[in-house]
């Protein structure tokens, strides 16, 4: 089968979670024999091949490229937005490339930099289309709701509920955005969710009315063999932290909460962001915190992986999944996350890990001291997170999608 892969984002241009489970299923399908191509953001408009898969790149026809978004100032972000919400001139050299290449089928996921008029484009042109939500991006701008609002608050939130104080109401900017992408977006003819909770969301606000909606946790890679899964504690006990270093996912409270934690321990960090300055700047007295910087999947496999005892999950806004939650558990490693968003959907209290209230940090240090003087308990739990990261094999995946 064609199969045309439409996300913002490919490799080797990367920003988080979603673009390695785009490159996790492209490498899958590759792998099944279907001739997949790939339509995302390019810093120029070209055509290139990238391990055998054949990527369009689209410069962006808007004020500046999506690439670029993350460095604008609130008002440059806020026309951007508008521009690429009603972009036909991305539309139509979308459509040239859908033309020239004839898919039978369209998985689309995130659409930001592309223009939203792209399911419509779809849907004009008769291809099947599979739309996958990673995160808040049609919900907000942003793709995060910094309020520390869950589930059914958030809904009520955004139609207006009166129980709500300023500090927490969604903006009626965010609100008529939402309203927008309900209209652009309309109900494709499948929707897939990687977990009940961001499916909860949407359609508690109304989206995809008509859509066959599946709710599919993110795979993992398809060659995912770890170099090693540990079978013993070492002396001192190792604590990782993986993904980008941002205030809102909790960086900055992890360090705060393991400040003069007793015991025999480390915290290794890998990851950039905007909050790596301040995040340094509260781990300089403690020699126990190393910073990795970004690291690729050897590179996670030899540093992280392979010494980790413990995968610290802090994250103060909802998550969608937590796809580095299933990475762990491939590697038979435990986690401690906040119970926030769908990480209490992958984290069974006990049995693959612990979860703690979001920003808190005394229940954080609370639990790590928990952790600390009960340590074989991460030995007993690991059977059962291999056996919780089977049901995220690529495999497993693909027979559901397809």
């Amino acid at each position: 089968m064609k199969i045309a892969v439409i996300h913002s984002i490919y490799k080797p241009d990367y920003r988080g979670g979603a673009e390695t489970v785009v490159a996790n299923i492209i490498s899958g399908l590759a792998a099944r024999g279907h001739e997949a191509f790939v339509i995302c953001v390019g810093r120029d408009n070209k055509i290139e091949t990238i391990e055998g898969i054949r990527v369009y790149r689209i410069k962006p026809f808007n004020l500046f490229n999506f690439l670029d978004l993350s460095n604008q100032p609130y008002w440059r972000r806020l026309l951007w937005h508008i521009i690429d919400m009603f972009n036909d001139v991305q539309t139509w050299r979308i459509y040239k490339v859908l033309k020239e290449e004839k898919p039978e089928l369209a998985l689309t996921h995130n659409l930001m930099g592309l223009g939203y008029g792209i399911p419509r484009l779809l849907k004009i042109s008769g291809i099947r289309n599979i739309h996958t939500i990673h995160d808040m991006q049609l919900i907000h701008p942003s793709g995060l709701i910094r309020p520390r609002l869950d589930g059914d608050d958030l809904i009520r939130s955004y139609q207006g509920g009166d129980d709500f104080n300023s500090a927490a109401s969604i903006s009626l900017g965010a609100k008529l955005y939402c309203f927008i992408c309900r209209l652009l977006f309309g109900s494709p003819e499948r929707v897939i969710f990687p977990s009940q909770y961001i499916k909860n969301i949407y359609g508690g606000l109304g989206f995809f009315k008509k859509s066959e909606v599946l709710i599919l946790g993110n795979p993992l890679p398809l060659d995912i063999r770890p170099a090693i899964i540990k079978s013993q504690l070492e002396p001192i006990l190792t604590l990782v932290f993986v993904g980008q270093i941002e205030e809102y996912k909790g960086i900055v409270d992890l360090i705060k909460a393991v400040e003069s934690l007793p015991g025999d321990w480390q915290l290794l960090i890998a990851g950039e962001g905007s909050a790596l300055r301040e995040a340094t700047k509260w781990a300089l007295s403690n020699k126990k915190i190393q910073f990795l910087g970004r690291l690729d999947q050897d590179q996670l496999e030899q540093k992280i992986w392979s010494v980790a005892d413990l995968l610290i999950n802090p994250s103060q806004v909802p998550e969608s999944f937590g796809l580095v939650v299933a990475e762990a558990y491939a590697r038979g490693i435990p986690v401690l996350a906040s119970k926030i968003g769908a990480l209490p959907e992958l984290i069974k209290e006990g049995e693959t890990g612990w979860l703690f209230k979001p920003g808190d940090q005394f229940d954080l240090r609370q639990r790590l001291e928990f952790i600390l003087a009960n340590r074989e308990r991460l030995l007993s739990l690991k059977a059962n997170c291999l056996k919780a990261a089977e049901k995220f094999t690529l495999s497993s995946y693909l027979e559901k999608l397809f």
